[in-house]
């Protein structure tokens, strides 16, 4: 169990995926002919569309801690988010990734439980704004007569019935009640539970907080649009016949199924789900591959910003405050 939870798992996972997919699926001549035939300064404009969408990221997380009464400055929130992604991109999972983040801001006037319960809330979130993308996207599909799987629209729907539901359970009056009073039941319990009670607690305190939720869901909903116009960028650089109301149609659905860790930096994962998905607009498998590997490498290329702030400042930074 320890090996499958482990990263030569994922990474085993990932050689897979990409040996099946280079081997038997991907016409490697195509493939090099249309790297050679780059428009390389569209792929500048994806890194900087990318890069302002880290902005965003560390923005979004930053309304989340400071309606808690905390004290962050942006600049420490984006330095916080760029050594996290760059560490994500090499952790077992995402949530390794997570909890670098939650170390470079933490100390004694930015509670652990208050932090932790921010990036949880921030998954959740953007989980829901995820699978609304994805439910338009389905939407798309059947406006452009496109046959869609039964499997796909149900699934589709069910994670996004599932993620509004889980979301509006958790922060109802009852439940928020009942994990309010979890940390003096769990203190006498141990250290690791009287924690998890904090944290539960400190998740529940965000219910009273609805003008920052509901502005965070919103700007978490308008960066739907980042992969779309991430992958137009990518077929315009590739010379792929792809329209961005067809990258509209099928990005968002795609990377709806990326979010589970199976995979190092999501590489084969990415990219297999690229080529199922594409293909119902019509694209090749080479063309979906390419798009795909492209999407992967060019979100590891822009995080490296992450190992320069690391290996000049460290975890916590050098004269931040923090």
């Amino acid at each position: 169990m320890s090996f499958i939870k482990g990263p030569w798992f994922r990474l085993i996972i990932s050689a897979g995926l990409m040996f099946v997919l280079l081997g038997f699926m991907v016409d490697l001549k195509e493939a090099g002919r249309a790297l050679a035939e780059a428009r390389w300064g569209y792929l500048g404009w994806l890194a900087l569309w990318i890069t302002l969408d880290r902005l965003l990221m560390a923005y979004k997380w930053r309304v989340l801690v400071i309606c808690r009464g905390l004290e962050i400055s942006f600049w420490q929130t984006i330095r916080a988010y760029y050594l996290s992604t760059f560490a994500g991109c090499f952790l077992p999972s995402t949530v390794g990734g997570d909890a670098m983040r939650v170390a470079c801001v933490s100390n004694h006037s930015r509670p652990l439980s208050v932090l932790t319960a921010s990036v949880a809330l921030e998954r959740t979130l953007g989980f829901v704004a995820s699978a609304m993308a994805a439910a338009l996207a389905l939407s798309l599909l059947a406006g452009m007569a496109v046959d869609t799987p039964y499997g796909l629209v149900g699934w589709s729907l069910g994670i996004l019935l599932a993620s509004v539901l889980a979301v509006g359970l958790t922060l109802s009056k009852r439940p928020a009640r009942w994990m309010a009073a979890l940390p003096e039941k769990l203190a006498k319990k141990g250290r690791v539970l009287g924690w998890v009670g904090k944290l539960l607690a400190a998740y529940s305190e965000y219910r009273n907080h609805p003008l920052a939720l509901a502005w965070f869901l919103f700007l978490s909903i308008i960066e739907q649009s980042v992969p779309v116009v991430g992958t137009w960028l990518t077929a315009l650089a590739f010379n792929i016949d792809l329209s961005l109301l067809e990258s509209a149609a099928v990005a968002p659905l795609a990377l709806l199924f990326t979010r589970i860790p199976v995979s190092v930096s999501g590489f084969g994962v990415v990219e297999g789900l690229y080529v199922a998905f594409f293909g119902l607009v019509g694209l090749t498998a080479t063309d979906s591959f390419i798009l795909g590997l492209i999407a992967n490498l060019s979100i590891v290329v822009t995080t490296l910003p992450g190992a320069l702030f690391y290996a000049v400042g460290g975890l916590k930074g050098r004269g931040s405050g923090v």
